[in-house]
């Protein structure tokens, strides 16, 4: 089954005109795992890590890397949260799909 690709809008938010001139050189961020987070003075941090694999003898090496060091005020991070929560619930499964 193909993945979905719908986006809906957030609930409760005023769209803005968004500028995309700047969306060609903007960064595309992969990553596997966000192992470690934090807060300090009114900004959350959060560190984003992806496995690399390499050759080495006799074989394959696989190390974690840091891809990014994520920072936002809690206003940010709130709505990270909402669009990731909103995504997943996009990715979940419908009940018509489940497995019995």
């Amino acid at each position: 089954m193909a993945d979905k690709t719908e986006t809906e809008p957030h609930p409760n938010r005023e769209m803005l005109p968004v500028s995309n001139a700047g969306s060609a050189n903007a960064p595309m961020l992969y990553f596997e795992d966000a192992p470690t987070f934090g807060h300090m003075n009114g900004i959350i941090q959060v560190t984003l890590e992806a496995v690399r694999l390499y050759s080495e003898p006799p074989g394959v090496k696989r190390e974690r890397v840091v891809v990014a060091h994520m920072r936002m005020n809690i206003p940010a991070a709130r709505s990270l949260r909402a669009a990731l929560d909103g995504a997943l619930l996009i990715a979940a499964p419908s009940e018509s799909h489940a497995k019995n």
